[in-house]
């Protein structure tokens, strides 16, 4: 449909629905939420975010989405999505179906540095770079090219079992007013670091300060546990908490836990 866009200069845009997934519209139960949009009930960018951002920015970007649902890989209506997510986890050897958002001319990908050819834009109608290979754990990488020189790129590396959580705030201090949000964001991450795409361990929040919790935010849509208790769920290893800051000036200490993971804390303060 963005071609329309693209090829007539009297069609001033398109009207895309929608932005930000929300609840309503949900569907049988138990879905909760609708999942049209490019950015989903927590924040985090989907893949459609990063094809609409190669329709729409200038700033020269790149991106990998991977599925191995090799007949399944285009939208199936008007309302769906880029069926591709952000993970390099498969069976070795399976084949697996490599698509590539971007908005520079050219792309050349590496598997553990080893090129696997360099594909033109110009090439691809509907503007998804495609590379069919056996899937081999390591880190896959896209360069991005404009006139021959390098710039955008984007990893995607073969993560490990979960190991621990890692969690930031937002904010380093909040007002005392009863109003104030900070947010915290935690990733259930592997021995190096890296999100583990599919970890949906549970996580225990505890909270010592002049804070609450208003929420616990995994954007899975067909979760129906209780939002406003004290444990979630993740969903493709991320989990967004809602804090609410009391009347009362002091430091919040935030405990993060998770059974078989190692924990975190994240402190922030409450100030007049």
């Amino acid at each position: 449909m963005w071609n329309y866009v693209a090829d007539n200069d009297y069609v001033m845009g398109q009207f895309l629905w929608t932005g930000i997934e929300y609840l309503g519209e949900a569907g049988r139960f138990p879905i909760r939420s609708n999942s049209a949009g490019i950015i989903d009930l927590a924040g985090n960018k989907k893949p459609e975010f990063y094809f609409r951002q190669s329709l729409w920015s200038d700033k020269p970007m790149v991106f990998i989405g991977t599925t191995d649902r090799l007949d399944q890989r285009g939208p199936v209506s008007l309302w769906a999505h880029k069926r591709v997510e952000p993970v390099w986890n498969y069976e070795k050897g399976k084949i697996i179906s490599i698509n590539v958002f971007s908005n520079c001319e050219e792309v050349e990908l590496f598997l553990n540095s080893s090129s696997l050819g360099s594909k033109k834009m110009k090439d691809f109608k509907n503007r998804t770079m495609t590379w069919e290979m056996p899937f081999e754990e390591g880190v896959l990488k896209a360069v991005a090219k404009n006139s021959g020189n390098t710039v955008a790129s984007y990893e995607l590396r073969t993560t490990t079992s979960p190991l621990k959580l890692v969690a930031v705030c937002d904010k380093s201090a909040v007002r005392a007013d009863r109003q104030e949000l900070a947010r915290i964001f935690v990733n259930i991450a592997d021995e190096a670091a890296n999100t583990v795409y599919k970890a949906d361990n549970e996580i225990i929040c505890e909270i010592e300060g002049p804070a609450r919790l208003l929420g616990m935010e995994d954007a899975n849509h067909s979760n129906t546990e209780d939002y406003k208790d004290n444990k979630q769920h993740a969903f493709h290893g991320r989990l967004l908490i809602y804090l609410q800051a009391s009347d009362k000036p002091g430091q919040v200490t935030v405990s993060l836990n998770s059974p078989g993971l190692q924990g975190t804390t994240v402190r922030f303060n409450i100030t007049r």
